[in-house]
């Protein structure tokens, strides 16, 4: 799915489009010094622009390929929840198994104790002892049922041990699984920290492209100050008006809560096992360690850690509260504006030693009705909304 362009590149490319645009709608005499000035300038924004569109669509293919990964360590993160509840039956049925076969055991070991007080010639004194037919044939069918008895404890031991055997067989599969599972995340996991990096350096090559087109705009806009700002405004709008692929929501979010780089999917309510089996309550939003994490709206920031999501943080504006964790530092904490750092990027809580991420959740106080389902079929958890169409709208 096409991801929208980052607001900040279309914001770029607008202005530096606008700029090329202003000089050549440029009229009226002029000296020749400042003419070869001018084509100069042009010359240069020109090749800015396009170097600015490579930077763009590279960032663009940069950022789709993170959010592919992101997905697929998403998939590999559900495979190893499901794995793990399996090993937790399993390994209650082996104690279950283990039980049944101690309780077995001991009903034999008993039986021959029993057998060894009384001794081999008790039974055949019990059928000696007979008074009549009849008595004997009582007598015969007690020693039968006896013997019988010992031959079924007996091979009830050798199913429950056979069971067991089988059970520790799978279990041990089960581990083997969950093993491989781990270390195909860890390599996920380091691809995509190598698109994040490749990111971070266009976008800084990008920066610099933007304050080299912000520095030549300035001696135009002497020229043409007037064409400028009506064509800056006109284009800001096209780009503005070009938001494309997946769902969108705006108006919530005001900023994106995680700086760039960085990728996401929609794993709202996906499986998840640490601390129990749960709901994933939120969008992960991976990227590399101490990156920021913004207020997406004015409010109030408060520390909200506990175990699972290590060093957490609120912040609740008009609307409701958004909870950020695993972060691993704070950033400002009390009264807030849009865009202020509350924190940063981490892998406190449970998720230390994995992908490094902000557990990103949006809790409403009013459920709002166009409510988006997730893939996996989840639009609430707990008080919780899925996050995914809004976080398309500001990142």
């Amino acid at each position: 799915m096409k991801r929208p362009r980052s607001p900040r590149v279309a914001r770029v490319v607008a202005f530096v489009c606008a700029a090329v645009l202003l000089t050549a709608l440029t009229v009226g005499p002029v000296r020749a010094d400042t003419q070869a000035e001018l084509d100069a300038a042009v010359a240069k924004l020109n090749k800015l622009v396009d170097q600015i569109a490579g930077e763009t669509k590279t960032v663009a293919t940069l950022q789709g390929e993170a959010n592919a990964l992101a997905q697929k360590m998403n998939d590999v993160q559900t495979q190893i929840a499901l794995t793990q509840g399996k090993i937790v039956g399993l390994q209650q049925d082996i104690r279950q198994a283990t039980n049944e076969l101690r309780a077995t055991q001991a009903q034999l070991d008993d039986r021959a104790r029993l057998a060894y007080e009384t001794g081999p010639g008790s039974s055949i004194d019990f059928i000696l002892g007979s008074r009549s037919l009849t008595d004997l044939n009582d007598r015969l069918e007690i020693v039968d049922s006896a013997a019988q008895t010992d031959e079924d404890l007996i091979n009830a031991i050798a199913a429950k041990r056979a069971n067991l055997k089988a059970k520790q067989d799978s279990l041990g599969q089960l581990e083997v699984q969950q093993m491989q599972q781990r270390a195909t995340l860890q390599v996920q996991q380091a691809d995509l920290n190598d698109k994040l990096t490749a990111e971070q350096s266009v976008l800084n090559k990008l920066t610099q492209d933007k304050a080299d087109a912000d520095a030549l705009v300035k001696k135009l806009k002497t020229q043409r100050a007037k064409e400028i700002a009506a064509e800056k405004a006109r284009l800001a709008a096209i780009a503005a008006s070009q938001h494309s692929g997946g769902p969108a929501i705006g108006g919530v979010l005001l900023v994106c809560p995680v700086d760039p780089p960085h990728a996401y999917s929609d794993d709202f309510g996906a499986p998840r096992y640490a601390g129990g089996f749960h709901l994933h309550a939120g969008n992960d939003i991976l990227a590399p360690r101490g990156t920021p994490i913004r207020a997406p709206f004015p409010g109030t920031a408060t520390d909200a850690s506990n175990g699972l999501g290590g060093l957490s943080v609120e912040v609740t504006g008009a609307a409701g509260y958004v909870y950020n964790a695993h972060l691993s530092r704070f950033g400002t904490l009390g009264s807030v504006n849009t865009g202020t750092i509350i924190g940063y990027v981490g892998d406190s809580g449970d998720a230390q030693g994995g992908p490094t991420h902000d557990h990103f959740e949006w809790h409403p106080n009013v459920i709002p009705s166009n409510l988006h389902v997730s893939p996996y079929g989840v639009s609430i958890v707990g008080t919780a909304i899925d996050p995914y169409p809004y976080l398309n709208s500001v990142c």
